[in-house]
């Protein structure tokens, strides 16, 4: 089995470019985006690759970490376990106390966030909570486990009692040129000719919200979605769009190197929550 890769030294290879040149996992929503403590907390990522297949992506979460960079594993939690053979109970038991959540396609991410999650905290704390780690790791098939063919993202969770906890976004629309593109729809676009890209989300996407600053006062804020595009061929005058203006020039390629590719959107609400789409085109 894979779901060992975690112990593995990789390096967090998460570019910023908008290029899909390789694996990478581009988002990672959890549900619900800001959970309470015995909240049951599932997720989704946003994982691509041009040319491999995944064959798997593994989960790990904590509540604490002694870093900034995911979950501290005990391997020795682990130690004698064979990661090619069937797991038995008390295997799958350590496992699970290391922080292991999931193994997709074989089993969904869930994370049950525990009853004393916010223990020993004062009110005014649990309001704004603490933070859980997710580490997320996408495994090519055939890979070096021991190598940069692993991709690892993490995910920053908070757990708390807030008043107005958060929500993800969630997409509406996608149009190009000002025409609504159905999901699953293929886009016939013209090579070398811009294209205007134009998201649209929901009405109750972008939340009002209160915030306690370092002072302890309460303050009344609303949230400032921003997109990021990505793609396989082509390229963005801008790679980023900050709320309201969520529309971008999509360049299709001039040269005949590829015929389809996949375009990517994901939008973020800089307090954790985010949702993706994408479109597919058709080169002429």
């Amino acid at each position: 089995m894979l779901i060992f890769t975690l112990l593995a030294c990789t390096e967090n290879k998460l570019s910023e470019s908008w290029q899909i040149d390789r694996l990478r996992v581009l988002a990672v929503a959890a549900e619900p985006a800001e959970p309470r403590p015995g909240d049951r907390v599932t997720f989704t990522s946003l994982v691509v690759s041009p040319n491999v297949e995944v064959a798997a992506t593994v989960w790990f979460a904590c509540l604490t970490s002694e870093g900034d960079y995911g979950c501290t594993i005990d391997e020795s939690l682990l130690e004698g376990l064979d990661p090619t053979g069937e797991l038995t109970a008390d295997e799958l038991e350590a496992l699970y106390d290391a922080g292991f959540i999931g193994a997709e396609p074989f089993l969904p991410p869930v994370w049950n966030v525990p009853e004393d999650a916010l223990a020993g905290l004062t009110s005014d704390e649990q309001l704004e909570g603490l933070t859980a780690i997710v580490n997320v790791s996408a495994i090519p098939e055939d890979a070096d486990l021991s190598s940069d063919d692993l991709e690892l993202a993490y995910k920053r969770v908070p757990v708390s009692l807030a008043v107005s906890p958060n929500h993800n976004p969630a997409i509406r629309a996608v149009s190009v040129d000002g025409v609504e593109v159905p999901p699953g729809t293929v886009v016939s676009l013209d090579r070398g000719q811009p294209y205007t890209l134009t998201v649209a989300l929901t009405e109750d996407a972008v939340e009002p919200y209160t915030f306690v600053n370092n002072a302890g006062e309460v303050e009344e804020r609303t949230e400032e979605p921003y997109l990021s595009w990505y793609t396989e061929a082509g390229e963005f005058d801008q790679t980023t769009d900050l709320w309201p203006y969520f529309e971008a020039i999509y360049y299709a390629p001039e040269a005949p190197t590829a015929d389809a590719s996949t375009l990517w959107v994901v939008v973020r609400d800089r307090r954790g929550g985010m949702a993706w789409a994408s479109l597919s085109a058709r080169y002429r």
